[in-house]
């Protein structure tokens, strides 16, 4: 059952009643803002449990009891009352595409913790009754229909009966797309259109165009059809999405512009930035097809480039075409001319102290990344760059020692939260308790958490937290027994494991003096609630650099 967000907002109080007092700016000694009577969950080296902490200058500047945290504040400094709330450091997602997700959020109705065809069927009646008809209705990922109790997808006609008067496309994952009627007529698909390679459209009796499109690039297809996005439409489609990832207890995240966003909306990013309109931090990698596109970037994204909000952090997830995987085993072995490029790509990036990612999901594709980054590693070393691989479903022991020697670090998202059922069909007994993340963390290989949301998986950071904690799939199924973080580690995956990433791990990630002053404060408390609750969990408040940027009900 769903558990709905706490409606409650913390009080914000003051140390002066009288209005007059409020407008007293504190000292600048003093601290801006302290959070007092709440469980203060610090991530810090002992994992200490405080009771209050204060805020100056956009840092932590002191933790430790509601008396000695109480004792520094002045008159104007802002006191939260926590109410005996759990708070932690602000959720740090290391691999997650926020930029692409911003161009349809305004039209998007979300089916992350959907778990019944009524409810997703009610999510789209909704939408239909909040927008004027006419308007498109889109749920483009984060959601798989393996994931509700019928199993299914929704059908053109409830579709239809759920919005008449609205186009809606449904679309699981990646995998298919479900078109109501009038989406169908809007869209221009016929039967004898050519395809774009990989995608198939279901036909009726007569051979015609009934709503469903399969494959990968299935969207690239659907989204022809949809409103025209000018650019600043784009920036604030990426307001919005911001809005609602601070309200999920996102901080930080890792941002690699993915499938269908082109360089010249990288600057929707960058104009987000010069507006100051940024409200949460963002870690850049900027992905290139070969060396000749690589070149373009090569001189300049050395690793921690930027400030508090954006910083350039290299190249990835894409590096190179030909190297990339998916769930597919069939598309390998890879060439020794691609090998050899990525080799070039990465010895000149050495020179330059460029940083990469790259995707990584089976066990082919990262053995053979790593005979290349080895062999540019004996051209000029590599091993200071934290280079990693993402997902890395497949990493084995042997990888991790190879990864060891490179001074690497690995991302693993929660995929399998929804693609459960799509590795078993593809990998067989290969899919059981991977990917590993015990192992890894034991191992000592840097480690971090993430969603590679919105479209592969729900950006919701709890529900990726739960799935480390339970290695259950949403639907509740136990996918890896063995294979499972306890609390603390998987919230470290969330906060101090991605810093190491951005070069910033004695920046944030943990409520420690000197630290960025992000955090957020939970509607139950993370250690003790029921561990298939993990996922549930909502931030009533977040704050970044110490200003509030989310509160419930507001």
């Amino acid at each position: 059952m769903k558990i709905s967000v706490v409606a409650t907002l913390l009080a914000v109080l003051f140390t002066s009643a009288g209005c007059a007092e409020l407008a007293v700016e504190a000292p600048r000694n003093a601290p801006s803002l302290i959070v007092v009577n709440a469980k203060v969950v610090t991530v810090d080296d002992r994992s200490t449990i405080a009771q209050a902490f204060a805020v100056r200058d956009g840092k932590f500047l002191a933790v430790g009891s509601n008396e000695e945290i109480r004792a520094l504040a002045r008159a104007g400094t802002q006191v939260i009352d926590a109410q005996g709330r759990t708070v932690t450091p602000g959720l740090n997602d290391g691999h997650i595409h926020m930029v692409r997700a911003g161009f349809w959020w305004k039209y998007e109705a979300r089916l992350d913790e959907a778990q019944s065809m009524q409810e997703i069927l009610d999510t789209i009646k909704t939408r239909a009754q909040q927008t004027p008809p006419g308007t498109w209705i889109l749920t483009l990922g984060g959601w798989h229909h393996s994931q509700i109790k019928e199993r299914r997808m929704p059908t053109r006609a409830e579709l239809d009966a759920a919005a008449p008067n609205h186009p809606v496309y449904v679309q699981a994952l990646r995998e298919v797309g479900q078109m109501n009627s009038m989406a169908m007529k809007l869209s221009g698909i016929t039967a004898a259109m050519t395809l774009p390679p990989g995608v198939s459209i279901g036909k009726d009796a007569a051979g015609q165009f009934e709503g469903s499109i399969r494959g990968f690039a299935g969207q690239t297809l659907a989204e022809r059809s949809f409103p025209k996005q000018s650019f600043d439409d784009k920036v604030e489609g990426l307001r919005l999405v911001m809005r609602d990832f601070n309200a999920a207890g996102l901080t930080s995240t890792g941002e690699t512009f993915g499938i269908g966003v082109a360089e010249d909306d990288y600057q929707v990013l960058f104009e987000a930035w010069r507006r100051r309109q940024m409200s949460l931090r963002v870690a850049l990698h900027f992905p290139t097809m070969n060396f000749e596109h690589a070149q373009r970037w090569l001189d300049y994204p050395a690793a921690g480039f930027g400030d508090d909000m954006l910083l350039l952090n290299g190249l990835g997830e894409g590096v190179l075409n030909a190297m990339g995987d998916g769930y597919l085993p069939k598309q390998f072995p890879i060439s020794a001319e691609a090998k050899a490029e990525l080799q070039k790509i990465v010895a000149s990036g050495a020179r330059n102290k460029v940083s990469f990612q790259f995707h990584a999901t089976i066990e082919t594709t990262m053995n053979a990344m790593l005979d290349s980054l080895e062999a540019a590693h004996a051209q000029s070393p590599i091993d200071k760059l934290r280079i990693n691989f993402l997902h890395a479903e497949q990493i084995t022991p042997a990888i991790i020692e190879r990864m060891k020697k490179l001074g690497m670090g690995v991302q693993m998202q929660n995929r399998q939260s929804l693609g459960s059922e799509l590795m078993k069909a593809n990998w067989g007994e290969r899919a059981t308790d991977i990917p590993p993340v015990k192992s890894v963390v034991e191992s000592g290989l840097p480690f971090a958490g993430g969603t590679d949301g919105t479209t592969s998986s729900s950006y919701r950071p709890f529900i990726s937290i739960g799935w480390l904690v339970t290695g259950k799939n949403w639907r509740g199924d136990l996918v890896r027994p063995t294979e499972r973080l306890t609390r603390e580690q998987a919230l470290r995956a969330y906060t101090r494991g991605p810093a190491w990433f951005s070069w910033e791990e004695n920046r944030k990630g943990a409520i420690v003096p000197g630290m960025l002053a992000d955090f957020i404060v939970l509607d139950r408390d993370y250690l003790t609630v029921d561990e298939d609750d993990v996922r549930f969990i909502r931030p009533v408040l977040t704050a970044v650099g110490g200003k509030v940027v989310y509160e419930a009900g507001r």
